[in-house]
C-alpha cells in the first residue's frame, strides 16, 4: 500500500469508491476491499488530491474549505447539493430539492471527526411513492417527514475516529457500514437508515479484523412515531485475510437480539463484547435464542483490471436435508457472484460490472420478529430481503468529463398472501411455516421486476461527485393475480451524492 494517509473514512458513494478500487488493483499489495467506507488509511495518499473546490477557499484534501488553522487543529466545511426536476408516467411531475452541508475537524494525526447533515423534500415516482405508502419511509433515508405526496427527510451522519496506532483504530458513529464488493452485499449492506455503532479495526500483516456493535430500530408498528419503536442490537465481526496480493478471503458471522421482551428490559448484552471468539459458542453458553447469522466471501483479483467476488451466507443449515433436497423451510442461505472489469475490453475509462444475487424463503428472519436482520423497515442485507433471484449488469464509459452510465437489473421474488407464512417478508417470524417441506425460491406470489436506467451527464468535480445529468428510467413490474404497472422516468439532475440512494428494486 502506498503509504500511509490520514486517519478517518473515505466517501460512502460507490462512484467516488470505484476509482480508488480501480487504483488498488493495479497495484502489487495486499488490500481489503471488502470493507467499506475504506479508512484514508488504506487509499493511496496519490488519491487523495484536492480538485476543484477553490471557489471560496483553499482547499484540503477530499475538497473540504479550510478554515485558516490553529496549532494542531484542522477545520474544514463543504456545502451539499441534490436538485431534480422529471416526469414520471405514473405521478407525473416529479422533482427533489435537497441542500446540506459537511465538516471534517482534525486534531493532531490520531483523531478525526467527520459530521454533516441533509435534508430535502420530493415528489417521487410512482413506485418509490407506493414503497413509502407501504412502509411509511423513504427508501434509504428513514421516515417519512412529508405530507400527502410530498416526501421529505433529514438525515445526520457522524463518524468519530481515534488511531491508537498504525494497528488499531476505534470509530464511534451515527452512519451506515457495508461488506463485500458488489453493488449489493449478501452480509450487511448501506441499503437502511443509519444507526449508531462502535466499530473498531485491527490491522496485522494480511489481516483486517472488524468488530461492529450497533443499534437498531424496529418501527413496523407505526414509523410516524418515534414512541413505538423497539430497541435491539447487533454485534458483527468480519475477519479479512489477504492470502496474497490477488487472493482475498473473509469471515463473517453477526448476532441479532432484541432490547427487551416480555420478561425483562435486557438492553445490551455485554456477553457479546469479546472481540475474539465466535457468538454462537457465546450463543450456547447462556441458552440464548438470539439470531445468528455467518458468511464466508473471495475475492480474485484477475489481471490489473479485475476481480471476481462471491458471498455465501447460512442463517440456518441442515446438511442432511440439503442432501435430500426436500426444501425445508430451515435451511435459510444466500449467496452472491459477480465480476468487475476496469477499462474493459482495453477502452481506458470503461467499466462493466455483472452481478447475480439469490436468497432462500426465510433467511434474515427469526422466531423473534424483533430479531429479524432489518432496521428502519428495510433489510440490513439485500434490498429485496428474501425469497429472490437477482441479476444486475452496469456499464459506465467516461472520456473529458462527459459520461454514459447504464444499469439493467432483473428480479423474480415471491412474497407472502396475507393467509400463508412462505418466507417472502423478513419482518415476519417464521414461526409455523406454511409448509415444512418442498419451500422453493419464488414461491407465493410471484414477481417479477425488470429496472432500467440509462444517465447521460457532465462531471463538474470528481473529488465530491457533483454532476449535471439526465436520465431515463424504465420500469416493469409484474404481480402474479395483481396485472403489470410500467414505468417511465425522465430526470434532470445536479448533484453532489456522498452516499447510495438505493432505488433499483
Amino acid at each position: 500500500m502506498t503509504g500511509k494517509a490520514q486517519v478517518g473514512t473515505y466517501w460512502s458513494h460507490r462512484d467516488l469508491q470505484l476509482p480508488v478500487e480501480a487504483f488498488m488493483l493495479g497495484d502489487r499489495d495486499r488490500d481489503h476491499l471488502s470493507i467499506r467506507p475504506l479508512s484514508l488509511d488504506d487509499v493511496p495518499a496519490q488519491l487523495l488530491i484536492s480538485g476543484d473546490s477553490t471557489l471560496f477557499l483553499a482547499p484540503m484534501s477530499l475538497d473540504f474549505w479550510t478554515i485558516p488553522e490553529k496549532k494542531s487543529w484542522h477545520f474544514g466545511v463543504l456545502p451539499l447539493i441534490d436538485v431534480g426536476v422529471g416526469y414520471s408516467s405514473q405521478a407525473n411531475e416529479v422533482y427533489n430539492a435537497g441542500a446540506g452541508f459537511a465538516t471534517q475537524i482534525r486534531y493532531g494525526k490520531k483523531w478525526s471527526l467527520y459530521a454533516d447533515f441533509q435534508g430535502g423534500v420530493e415528489r417521487a415516482p410512482g413506485y418509490v411513492q407506493d414503497f413509502v405508502d407501504s412502509l411509511g419511509i423513504i427508501p434509504s433515508r428513514g421516515r417519512n417527514l412529508g405530507k400527502d405526496e410530498q416526501l421529505a427527510f433529514l438525515m445526520p451522519t457522524a463518524r468519530l475516529n481515534f488511531e491508537a496506532s498504525e494497528y488499531f483504530n476505534f470509530e464511534l458513529g451515527y452512519a451506515r457500514n457495508f461488506i463485500g464488493q458488489g453493488h449489493r452485499s449478501t452480509f450487511l449492506s448501506d441499503v437502511s437508515y443509519n444507526n449508531p455503532y462502535f466499530k473498531f479495526t485491527t490491522d496485522v500483516w494480511h489481516f483486517k479484523y472488524v468488530n461492529i456493535y450497533s443499534a437498531l430500530r424496529d418501527v413496523r408498528r407505526d414509523p410516524t412515531d418515534p414512541g413505538s419503536y423497539e430497541n435491539k442490537y447487533t454485534a458483527t465481526h468480519y475477519l479479512s485475510y489477504a492470502v496474497s496480493p490477488r487472493f482475498n478471503i473473509g469471515l463473517f458471522e453477526t448476532i441479532v437480539w432484541q432490547g427487551r421482551d416480555t420478561l425483562s428490559n435486557r438492553g445490551f448484552d455485554p456477553n457479546y463484547l469479546n472481540p475474539i471468539i465466535f457468538y454462537r459458542p457465546v450463543e450456547f453458553s447462556i441458552g440464548s435464542p438470539d439470531n445468528v447469522l455467518i458468511g464466508l466471501d473471495m475475492s480474485l483479483k484477475v489481471g490489473r483490471k479485475s476481480v471476481i467476488y462471491t458471498q455465501l451466507l447460512f442463517d440456518e443449515f441442515l446438511l442432511s436435508a440439503f442432501r435430500e433436497r426436500n426444501g425445508w423451510w430451515g435451511n435459510k442461505w444466500s449467496a452472491q457472484l459477480g465480476i468487475k472489469a476496469f477499462d474493459a475490453l482495453a477502452v481506458k475509462g470503461l467499466r462493466l460490472q455483472a452481478e447475480f444475487n439469490l436468497a432462500r424463503p426465510f433467511t434474515y428472519t427469526h422466531g423473534s420478529v424483533l430479531q429479524n436482520f432489518g432496521h428502519f423497515n428495510q433489510p440490513l442485507a439485500h434490498i429485496l430481503g428474501a425469497n429472490f433471484y437477482e441479476g444486475l449488469a452496469f456499464a459506465y464509459y467516461e472520456k473529458d468529463r462527459w459520461y454514459v452510465d447504464a444499469m439493467w437489473m432483473y428480479a423474480e421474488y415471491g412474497r407472502d398472501p396475507d393467509s400463508l407464512n412462505l418466507g417472502g417478508n423478513i419482518f415476519r417470524s417464521y414461526v409455523n411455516p406454511s409448509q415444512q417441506f418442498d419451500n422453493e425460491i419464488g414461491q407465493g406470489i410471484k414477481n417479477t421486476v425488470f429496472n432500467q436506467k440509462i444517465t447521460l451527464g457532465r462531471m463538474i468535480n470528481p473529488s465530491l461527485n457533483l454532476r449535471l445529468a439526465f436520465s431515463y428510467t424504465y420500469r416493469r413490474h409484474e404481480a402474479e393475480g395483481f396485472g403489470t404497472n410500467a414505468e417511465h422516468i425522465l430526470g434532470l439532475h445536479f448533484s453532489s451524492s456522498i452516499y447510495n440512494n438505493y432505488r433499483d428494486f
